[in-house]
């Protein structure tokens, strides 16, 4: 009889085992010898023997300086973009709802802890976004004639990242041309690799994938809603509908079923046809706070079932019905909630539900999405899909990973389409595994290749990509002991020295360290404050 041991025993023993370990390099005298020691849990392993390969490479002189040159170009735009990215996020912090605050955990950018991060992916992304950043600062070191003290290795139970130790005094000492190349190239480095591993991964992988079936793909789910009841779940590929074939979006968001009625919905999931017994209807997967439908009582998970006098189907009929009302108008409303005692649907009726304008929403929220030639109309407050169900066709979510930059036709536009990518993993969409991954297949020069094979690589140059971006971006920022902290420092040490040439070097320092301190300080506010400004306020 196979005995199945609990995964927190295995990590347990792996711990252990590591424990004994480090005490063992601290206590042999002949490891350190060979270049091993601790760095708290770390274990480190320092070596000479890579400065020959780093002399090799440092060897272009020309190519490299130039090198540095456009880095420092990145660095700046890129630091410019990222302290106004935060700027930005302060000021919209009070729009934020507690349950959707950052957490700690999603600050750090560390496989295993951050729940958006996945650790066989984050460790790659890592280490190679590690490795790439400190081998740059070493090639840039050895141009600028500077000592590398060691090369090595750095482990926690598994290989982290390499690490080049320069001699600190010599850089110190370098003049602020040959530092500040130093410091620039190691992020640097890092945005260029993202770049090239996202054209990799959308022109590469992404470009190579094709649908096994068009069908409509579950890619949203709402909470309580009748299909998050029945069990339908992110990545099932919709079928059929009371033996009706779903073959488009548009099949399926314009069902007549009665609301609350049951039907038979089948789909593919990991590779199986199954069914489930869903209510039919338009189902609320968000209501605001403050606003109409709200102070009616109207929850996510509700079916809508009639406004004014009108049936409501689909999302069809709801603005059909909303387009006869106007703001301040008394409408009536039926809805229907599920009954967990009676594991059935209840009816809620409302008889005088006063509308508020919904330009005068739009008006704080989304101004541009105003249409002047419309005339205004009712507004509840709610946003709703059928069965809580949003769905996207398997050729549109393959032409937003191909594709991402498509409709961009200005900067605002290449920015949210920007955003957007870096943001795949919270949509579901990075790591792309199954069930979503069952619904395509490599094609094209990639046909060859094994599926399991082919998303593993795409999804490890997506993650090199994301990790990198994020060690890049992070790396910019003014804030001592960051790189960007000390290329900043040397900036303003250089215009301070341009427009103040009475000054002496030491009042020159002076005012340098107290305006590098304030910086960080404020970086740093900015920082926290996107964790604890959505629950001051």
């Amino acid at each position: 009889m196979a005995v199945t041991v609990p995964w927190w025993a295995t990590l347990a023993v792996i711990f252990v085992i590591y424990g004994f370990i480090i005490y063992a390099i601290r206590k042999k005298k002949y490891l350190s010898k060979r270049g091993v020691s601790t760095y708290g849990p770390f274990i480190m392993w320092r070596t000479e023997g890579g400065k020959r390969l780093i002399d090799k490479l440092a060897r272009p002189v020309r190519f490299w300086q130039a090198y540095a040159l456009v880095a420092k170009v990145v660095c700046l735009a890129v630091g410019v973009f990222i302290m106004a990215l935060l700027i930005w996020e302060a000021t919209i912090v009070s729009r934020i709802p507690d349950d959707r605050a950052p957490t700690p955990e999603m600050m750090l950018g560390i496989p295993g802890i951050n729940p958006v991060i996945p650790i066989v992916f984050g460790i790659v992304g890592l280490v190679v976004a590690i490795i790439v950043h400190e081998f740059a600062h070493g090639i840039l070191t050895r141009v600028g004639k500077m000592n590398i003290k060691s090369l090595g290795l750095f482990l926690f139970i598994v290989p982290m990242g390499a690490f080049v130790e320069p001699d600190e005094q010599q850089i110190a000492s370098a003049d602020r041309k040959r530092r500040s190349s130093v410091y620039a190239v190691g992020p640097a480095t890092n945005v260029f690799l993202a770049i090239l591993c996202a054209i990799l991964f959308c022109s590469g992988f992404m470009a190579s994938a094709e649908p096994v079936y068009d069908n409509p793909v579950v890619v949203g789910l709402g909470n309580d809603s009748p299909a998050f009841n029945a069990g339908i779940g992110f990545g099932m590929q919709l079928m059929e509908i009371e033996g009706s074939a779903i073959n488009t979006v548009k099949d399926f968001n314009t069902l007549n079923f009665e609301p609350g009625s049951e039907v038979t919905v089948s789909y593919y999931y990991y590779g199986e046809l199954k069914s489930s017994e869903v209510a039919a209807g338009l189902t609320l997967v968000d209501v605001s706070s403050g606003l109409p439908a709200s102070s009616i009582g109207l929850k996510p998970g509700m079916i809508l079932a009639m406004l004014n006098g009108t049936i409501i189907h689909n999302q069809l009929d709801l603005e059909a019905a909303l387009n006869l009302t106007h703001p301040q108008q008394t409408v009536s409303l039926r809805a229907l909630y599920y009954e967990t005692t009676t594991q059935s649907y209840q009816l809620f009726a409302a008889d005088s539900i006063t509308l508020t304008s919904r330009n005068a929403y739009l008006e704080d929220v989304d101004p541009d999405s105003i249409n002047a030639s419309a005339a205004d109309r009712g507004f509840m407050g709610i946003n709703s899909a059928y069965m809580g169900l949003l769905v996207n066709s398997p050729d549109a979510i393959l032409r937003r990973l191909s594709n991402p930059l498509a409709n961009v036709d200005d900067p605002i536009s290449f920015v949210g389409a920007s955003l957007l990518f870096i943001a795949l993993p919270f949509q579901g969409l990075a790591p792309i595994e199954p069930p979503l991954a069952d619904l395509f297949v490599p094609t094209g020069l990639l046909v060859g290749l094994p599926t399991d094979v082919f998303w593993f690589l795409a999804n490890c140059f997506y993650w090199i990509f994301w990790i990198n971006l994020m060690v890049g971006m992070t790396n910019v920022l003014p804030a001592v002991p960051l790189d960007g902290g000390y290329l900043f420092r040397d900036g303003a040490d250089s215009l301070i020295q341009r427009f103040k040439k009475d000054s002496s070097e030491k009042e020159r320092a002076q005012f340098v360290a107290t305006i590098t301190y304030m910086l960080a300080i404020f970086v740093f506010f900015l920082i926290i404050w996107q964790l604890i400004g959505p629950r001051l306020l």
